[in-house]
């Protein structure tokens, strides 16, 4: 967790004490001023970069951050915790804490702040506020004890999350889960289907909600973490720290698709659709994937029309799926051509073609199905998902595949 004098810097506007323990506890035996004013230099020009990375971080997370006295008073914001509130930040400067809460929270908020003062320990928890003009949203809180310098308690600060989206999420699947009853009477055929889809809201609901926060707090953690290790010697153990820092990044972003992957399948496809230009957005997913050297990459635009209609980000995550897939199917490389076409319907079509290890005539007609991988990381949701999106714009998506000869992905649109 961040140390609180560091957030209590944040919030001053003051250095964060990121201190070199090696640093700190050795002392210049040389009595040379030169070299004392060349080492006090260095540290502070130390400081002052890793003030700015810490600042950056405060000021561009979407998290509310703010920090309040022991009265209660509001030390400092962030621009994101205004913005939630609707606020301007010397707004915010003259309202106490219960001018923003619900009066059944208040009993709640003293119970929290001290037991996180007797404790010394942080606190999540969930609670609403009430916006400037007036109407409620939930939010997601954790909250730590703020110290001075001297490690003198001088009140709280939290992070605060706004997690309207969850909440509507799950009141939705907790309501459509009172009415399975009367779905499986209406519609027998179906109960195998609707219980699997009602268990994935369920997972995506509590995933959400659940490891959004821990993942939050692990990045915010590795990132100060990362900076005070900058400042240390190039050594054997500064690169292997360096190397753990990469694994788990990793890690987190891999867990971040999963909980990303099971929202994007329970939600509704909303569409904004806007003309997209075929060859731009090919290059763009091409940017974006990692291909790896052994396998070598084709673009055929066969008179294609420069534009269709489209949701930009969606087609896009689609084709990034495609691709991504198409790339870990020739672990020994291979080829993969991505080719754009427009029949005589004006119909346009676009395939991801790879000449990798194919797909399994027992496993084709499972391919489209959630919660159905053959990978030994993945949940099943990304060509679930891909279906849902195409079929949305009024398209199909189809695959053709030899095993052992590779696999040919091709979405079609509808003519614009």
């Amino acid at each position: 967790m961040p140390t609180t004098e560091t957030a209590h810097a944040a919030a001053k506007n003051q250095k964060p004490p990121f201190k070199n323990s090696k640093r700190t506890n050795q002392q210049d035996s040389t009595p040379n001023s030169t070299n004392n004013h060349d080492h006090n230099k260095n540290a502070q020009k130390a400081l002052i970069s890793a003030e700015k990375r810490y600042r950056r971080l405060y000021q561009t997370t979407k998290d509310g951050i703010m920090a309040r006295d022991l009265e209660g008073k509001m030390i400092d914001c962030n621009q994101a915790y205004a913005k939630m509130l609707g606020y301007t930040k010397n707004e915010l400067k003259n309202l106490s804490i219960k001018q923003l809460l619900p009066r059944k929270y208040h009993e709640q908020r003293e119970k929290i702040v001290n037991k996180v003062l007797q404790t010394g320990r942080s606190i999540v928890f969930e609670r609403e506020y009430r916006r400037k003009d007036h109407t409620i949203f939930p939010a997601s809180v954790r909250t730590w004890r703020l110290t001075d310098g001297k490690g003198n308690v001088i009140g709280i600060w939290s992070i605060v999350r706004d997690i309207s989206v969850q909440t509507r999420l799950q009141k939705s699947l907790e309501k459509h889960a009172g009415n399975l009853e009367k779905i499986v009477e209406e519609r027998t055929k179906q109960l195998k289907d609707t219980e699997r889809l009602a268990a994935i809201g369920q997972t995506a609901a509590m995933v959400g909600h659940d490891l959004r926060n821990p993942l939050q707090t692990l990045l915010g953690e590795l990132y100060l973490v990362k900076s005070e290790v900058e400042d240390l010697a190039d050594d054997e153990a500064k690169l292997n720290l360096k190397e753990s820092f990469r694994v788990i990044e990793d890690q987190i972003a891999y867990m971040d698709k999963i909980v990303s992957d099971l929202q994007a399948f329970v939600q509704p496809v909303s569409l904004e659709k806007k003309p997209v230009e075929l060859q731009a957005l090919l290059n763009n997913v091409l940017s974006t994937v990692v291909v790896p050297p052994n396998i070598s990459v084709q673009i055929n635009n066969h008179n294609i029309v420069p534009t269709i209609n489209a949701d930009p980000q969606l087609i896009k995550r689609v084709l990034i799926n495609l691709v991504t897939n198409a790339v870990q199917a020739m672990p020994k490389g291979g080829t993969l051509t991505l080719t754009a076409k427009i029949n005589s319907a004006r119909h346009v079509s676009i395939s991801v073609e790879d000449t990798g290890v194919g797909i399994g005539e027992k496993i084709k007609g499972q391919i489209f199905t959630p919660l159905f991988t053959t990978k030994p990381r993945g949940q099943g949701f990304g060509l679930a998902v891909c279906k849902r999106v195409i079929e949305a714009h009024g398209g199909t998506i189809s695959f053709e595949s030899q095993e052992g000869k590779g696999t040919t992905f091709t979405v079609k649109f509808p003519a614009n």
